[in-house]
């Protein structure tokens, strides 16, 4: 297998991947938005009531380049260093998901904490601790199953390319 269809396979499989952790999540916060008592449609549309939308849009476009970045190397992992694929596709998850989330911290960060560092509060904490414990406590779980899926593609794909 050539370095670069492993590339091919892995970016496109990643960003695939990476969209349905996004539809995932967002279907997730609507859902639960829904179930503390608002309307079905505010529930689906639920982004446009929140103040940091932007910085969620920023995260989403940041965990999609990443997985874009990263599953190029999922790929070589996986067809080329012969790695399980399994363990690779739900550490790539993990890590496509911490520095998507870190990317959209730190829009928020440099927007709006930074003015705050050595005044009231701790910015740090608040624009990168706890983003980052409620994406992981939520996304852990859809990050393995779609990482599972992703590892198993990726093989799949790349014997399917070996055969031909």
């Amino acid at each position: 297998m050539e370095i670069k269809i492993a590339r091919q396979i892995g970016k496109r499989l990643a960003i695939k991947s990476a969209l349905i952790g996004l539809l995932i999540a967002y279907v997730t916060f609507g859902g639960l938005l829904y179930s503390w008592g608002m309307k079905l449609i505010k529930a689906a549309l639920w982004i446009t009531d929140v103040e940091f939308a932007f910085h969620l849009v920023v995260g989403a476009f940041g965990l999609l380049a990443m997985a874009y970045l990263f599953g190029q190397l999922a790929a070589i992992d996986i067809l080329i260093k012969k790695r399980n694929e399994l363990w690779t596709g739900i550490k790539y998850g993990i890590i496509i998901l911490v520095t998507g989330t870190l990317i959209g911290s730190s829009v928020g960060f440099i927007e709006e904490g930074i003015d705050n560092l050595g005044k009231y509060g701790n910015p740090i904490y608040d624009y990168y601790f706890k983003p980052m414990y409620w994406i992981m406590i939520f996304g852990i779980v859809p990050v393995i199953i779609v990482g599972l899926w992703f590892g198993r593609q990726i093989k799949k794909q790349g014997q399917k390319r070996e055969t031909t």
